[in-house]
């Protein structure tokens, strides 16, 4: 049996809705920033206090923050694209409810020299 990637089947309810609904059909947050796939989110105070009354994906993504996801773990708890996951993350961070934790990468996309240091420093400590 094939299954249609483009929907998400929700188990509540047993209704089904298409990835495009979760986002408004938008593919870049109202706050209109890009936020890089390997960026870490964690759930802030406020984020916490507020989750309760959240539609069911968003509290889902701050209930999981508790400890450090990327995009690619909420978009995979989700079963929705990453490109999905990224919009209503950054949703999310724009009404800090999640803090957004960005790469130690430079603009040029090269790794900058604290990641190398505290690299090599944890490879020092084996």
């Amino acid at each position: 049996m094939s299954v249609d990637r483009r929907q998400r089947p929700q188990t509540e309810g047993g209704r089904v809705v298409p990835n495009y609904a979760f986002t408004a059909g938008r593919t870049r947050s109202v706050a209109g920033t890009d936020m890089p796939i390997e960026a870490l989110v964690t759930a802030t105070e406020l984020g916490l206090a507020k989750a309760p009354g959240m539609p069911p994906e968003a509290r889902a993504i701050v209930e999981a923050s508790t400890v450090p996801q990327s995009l690619a773990e909420i978009g995979a708890l989700l079963d929705v694209p990453v490109g999905v996951a990224r919009v209503l993350v950054s949703d999310l961070a724009a009404e800090d409810h999640l803090a957004v934790h960005l790469p130690l990468v430079g603009a040029d996309g090269r790794p900058r020299r604290e990641l190398l240091e505290r690299l090599l420093d944890g490879l020092r400590a084996r």
